[in-house]
């Protein structure tokens, strides 16, 4: 006799599918089920006794003998895609790899050892360590948040080797979560010489089938440490013990299409439901996360220093208004000279890829912008090509000025590929490596340019925020930083706390080793109280100034937020529909919520589809959440509209 099966579908729907099923099925397994005219895989949510549809299609197929989702898993599924008003279908199939979202077996294709030959711990941890060590064990069985605040280099990540080695001798598995891809083969490295387990990584660059066998071995309890980016938060890890977010103020771990989570605000839900402790580690924190430690719902834990012989380097300002127009300012090569004739290493940080950022005509002041974006033409010479980097469109650039016809095309401005070779130009016998998503777009790419900088030998780093956060440099030994000035110009409430641990961090990779380090930042505006705190490593102080600024404004994280966007090819569309959703958002009576808007993206047009955003706000966050969730039962009353894409965003941070 046939049952009923309640399936979760990856549709744009807030609802779930009832199907018939002949077949013995388990919670949380993936069938195959008839969809229209496609047959699609979904997954198993429920099994009822009836339903309020009549002629039940039939699935066509069970693929999964047990579930593939644990009810814990798919429990932190649901609270996620209820707070971030997602369908439950998308949530819990993008939570899936995709050979398994296409319905392929959930097997372990190629098994590998673990045994190798591990690097005895040869030093003593810092009181402090010890402290935060003991913390942490302390709550091993219970759900607890720490905050790690140490600052660079002060052995964060042998805080976390040392809990984690604690908690496997006792059968558990740690998440390790970073901002970057590019820092997994480091933080790989070091687990795998310190545990005596397997350590499995999920990010985006593995292949298909990479992916899937770390999963399973994560399912299965086979891999004790499982490391990655933000979309490792949803690996189902029967035995958790710990979860860890290094680098926890980092953007990178808000996903910015599709579903929009905070990987980094999900860790707190997916340590509570499993019962243990959440560490997050930075020498930055986030001021939503320092507000959450004033309010007690993080315990700081805090590392004051470098261990053994190593101490921060020294921030010095070089003014720019004494300068020539030139990108490298001759302090700034005066001092580059100086480690490098030591036989040391030097970084040069800017946050601009290509070669520069403006293609103009110096007759008629025309400028290169992009056909289908808001944007200008960022000019790339090794291709000799014009890209912008919103929609990806590249052009050859022209030889004679497009609006006046004079031969006056100039660039102006730089980029990481023309400061490589300017450098060139300067230390003609020095490496240059420049790192940035450019030269690394081939696989391995980057691993061969941080092998390379781990030799040790005399080189120039160029890089963008690649390069800023987590790598451990021992002959690194000065750190210049150019072009920051466009960070204190912003209209973004959340600028100047991006800069401020933008700055500290890039400063933070130089004088690792037993020699002081050195960090010259470029600017036009010394005088701004960003740089004192600065030169004094005094994040907390200039955080806390932050933090009253942002009360007095009540804007957050002393207030909770979400944007509504709506993008179409026609302008008017876009505007027109936000101002449907906005009468149907007036017509709900929760007075303390603020709206504003229609008002045009930052960047309004992009891939030729014009931009509009709602913006609402509120100090309590569970009337926003009621509002959100009564829209959502009145979203039948807008009229549909094919030309117009648009989606809602809990928490932004753009």
């Amino acid at each position: 006799m046939s049952s009923i099966i309640e399936v979760a579908i990856a549709v744009p729907l807030h609802n779930t599918f009832d199907y018939l099923c002949d077949y013995q099925v388990n919670i949380g397994a993936r069938v195959s089920v008839p969809f229209g005219r496609k047959k699609v895989v979904g997954v198993v949510l429920a099994e009822k006794n009836n339903s309020d549809y009549s002629n039940l299609r039939s699935v066509e197929e069970v693929l999964d003998k047990d579930g593939i989702l644990s009810k814990e898993i798919l429990d932190f599924l649901f609270w996620s895609a209820n707070y971030y008003h997602h369908p439950i279908g998308e949530v819990l199939l993008s939570a899936l790899p995709k050979n398994l979202r296409q319905g392929k077996p959930a097997v372990v294709k190629k098994l590998t050892s673990h045994e190798r030959e591990l690097t005895p711990c040869n030093f003593k941890t810092t009181k402090e360590q010890k402290i935060a060590i003991d913390a942490v064990l302390k709550s091993q069985d219970n759900f607890h948040s720490f905050l790690i605040h140490g600052v660079t280099g002060s052995g964060k990540t042998e805080v976390y080797l040392r809990v984690t080695e604690s908690l496997l001798k006792k059968g558990r598995q740690v998440l390790v979560l970073v901002p970057e891809i590019g820092l997994t083969p480091q933080m790989i490295s070091r687990f795998e010489e310190r545990v005596e387990t397997k350590v499995v990584s999920i990010h985006s660059q593995l292949n298909e089938t990479q992916k899937t066998d770390a999963y399973l071995m994560a399912k299965n309890g086979e891999a004790g440490v499982i490391l990655g980016t933000r979309s490792a938060i949803f690996t189902p890890i029967p035995k958790l013990g710990l979860v860890i977010v290094d680098e926890e103020h980092d953007d990178s771990f808000k996903q910015q299409s599709g579903f929009r989570y905070s990987a980094r605000d999900l860790c707190f839900m997916r340590a509570k439901f499993a019962n243990i402790p959440l560490l997050l580690g930075t020498a930055t924190p986030s001021l939503g996360t320092l507000k959450n430690v004033l309010d007690g719902k993080l315990t700081r834990l805090v590392l004051s220093s470098r261990p053994g012989e190593a101490i921060m380097p020294a921030v010095n300002l070089i003014d720019m208004r004494t300068q020539s127009a030139e990108a490298l300012s001759q302090p700034l090569v005066a001092r580059m000279r100086h480690y490098l004739d030591n036989n040391k290493q030097v970084m040069l940080f800017i946050n601009r890829r290509g070669y520069a950022p403006v293609f103009f005509c110096t007759e008629c002041d025309w400028r290169a912008e992009c056909d289908s974006c808001d944007a200008a033409l960022i000019y790339h010479r090794h291709i000799n090509r014009l890209k912008c980097h919103h929609c990806g469109s590249e052009k050859l650039p022209d030889t004679s000025c497009p609006a006046c016809r004079q031969p006056t095309l100039k660039v102006l401005g730089y980029g990481t590929e023309r400061l490589e070779e300017n450098l060139e130009s300067y230390f003609p016998n020095t490496p240059v490596i420049r790192i940035d998503r450019d030269t690394t777009r081939r696989k391995k790419a980057f691993a061969g340019h941080l092998e390379q900088i781990h030799s040790g030998k005399p080189c120039i780093l160029v890089g963008t925020q690649m390069l800023a956060k987590g790598h451990d440099f021992s002959e690194l030994a000065f750190v210049g930083v150019l072009d920051v000035d466009v960070g204190l110009m912003s209209l973004d409430f959340r600028a100047t706390e991006n800069l401020a641990q933008l700055l500290i961090q890039v400063s933070g990779r130089a004088g690792r080793s037993k020699d002081s380090g050195e960090v010259a930042i470029q600017t036009r505006y010394p005088n701004h109280p960003i740089f004192s705190h600065i030169k004094k490593s005094a994040y907390s102080k200039y955080a806390g100034t932050l933090l009253k600024e942002r009360e007095k404004a009540q804007l957050p994280p002393y207030a909770h937020q979400a944007l509504i966007c709506a993008n179409s090819k026609n302008k008017q569309s876009a505007e027109k529909f936000l101002n449907e959703i906005l009468m149907i958002l007036q017509s709900i009576d929760i007075d303390s919520v603020e709206i504003w808007g229609p008002v045009p993206g930052v960047i309004e047009k992009k891939s030729n589809y014009y931009y509009y955003n709602l913006y609402l706000q509120s100090t309590n966050r569970k009337d926003l959440h009621l509002l959100l969730k009564t829209f959502y039962l009145n979203i039948d009353t807008l009229k549909a509209s094919n030309s117009v894409r648009w989606y809602l965003d809990v928490d932004p941070i753009e």
